[in-house]
C-alpha cells in the first residue's frame, strides 16, 4: 500500500447534524466533498465528509483551519442541539485504494483516485511529499491551504464542492448567479512551467519535476476565455 499522512483533522457532528450542516455547506451531505462559503461564495474551508450513522457526520479539513471553522460553527451551534467535537483520528491518503484498509478499524472516504483513510491508529506513511504531490498533479487533486485559500468556489472546481439542487445555503446567490448567467473568471488547472507566463510561474503551487517529461508542473489559476 502507498499511504501519505495528511495534515488534516476530523470534526464530529452529532444530534441531528444534517439539519445543522445543510444550510451552512454548499454541497449535498452524501457527496464525498463539501465546503463552507462566506456570503460572497468565497471559500472558508473545503473538506471531505462521511456519514458515520444516521445521527453522526464527520468532516476532514486542513488542520490550520480547524480553530477558525470551529469558532464560526459555534456561532450557529448555540441555536441548535448539535454537538461539535474535534476527534483524535489520524488521516491518510491511500493512493492504491488498498482493500486491506477497509475494515472496522478505519473509516474510508472514496475519492475519484485513491481514498481517504481515517484511523484511530498510527499507520506507516511510506510515500514522500514529492511523490504524493506528483500523484495529486496527475489526478488534479488540489488542496485547500496549499493550492487555494479564499477563492470563489467555482474558480477552484465547478462540480466537486457545490450542489445546484440541494436548496439554500450560505453563499448560494453569487454561486448560482455565476453558474446560471456566466462562468467563473478563473480556473485552477495543472500546467507545466513551459506553458506559463513568468507571472503564472511565480504563483504556481505544488511545483514538482515530472520525471517522465522532465518539466516542472504545478497548479495555477488561468484566466478563462471571454468568448461564449
Amino acid at each position: 500500500m502507498q499511504l501519505y499522512k495528511l495534515n488534516k483533522c476530523v470534526i464530529s457532528f452529532k444530534n441531528d447534524p444534517a439539519t445543522f450542516l445543510n444550510g451552512l455547506t454548499s454541497n449535498a451531505l452524501d457527496a464525498p466533498q463539501n465546503a463552507f462559503l462566506n456570503i460572497h461564495g468565497r471559500i472558508m474551508a473545503t473538506f471531505d465528509q462521511v456519514q458515520i450513522s444516521q445521527d453522526e457526520i464527520w468532516i476532514v479539513l486542513n488542520a490550520h483551519y480547524v480553530d477558525m471553522i470551529l469558532e464560526y460553527l459555534n456561532m450557529y451551534a448555540a441555536l441548535s442541539k448539535v454537538s461539535i467535537v474535534q476527534s483524535e483520528q489520524q488521516v491518510y491518503f491511500d493512493m492504491d485504494q488498498d482493500g486491506s484498509l477497509n475494515d472496522s478499524k478505519n473509516v474510508i472516504i472514496p475519492q475519484a483516485q485513491g481514498q481517504i483513510v481515517i484511523s484511530l491508529h498510527e499507520l506507516e506513511s511510506n510515500v514522500s511529499e514529492e511523490n504524493f504531490t506528483l500523484f495529486r498533479l496527475k489526478n488534479h487533486i488540489s488542496l485547500h491551504g496549499v493550492d487555494y485559500t479564499d477563492e470563489f468556489v467555482l474558480n477552484v472546481n465547478q462540480t466537486d464542492f457545490v450542489s445546484f439542487t440541494k436548496g439554500c445555503f450560505l453563499g448560494q446567490e453569487p454561486v448560482a448567479k455565476v453558474h446560471n448567467r456566466s462562468k467563473p473568471t478563473w480556473k485552477l488547472v495543472v500546467r507545466s512551467e513551459s506553458e506559463c507566463s513568468d507571472e503564472e510561474k511565480a504563483k504556481m503551487t505544488s511545483k514538482v519535476k515530472d520525471v517522465q517529461t522532465q518539466d516542472v508542473r504545478g497548479f495555477v489559476f488561468k484566466k478563462t476565455s471571454t468568448k461564449s
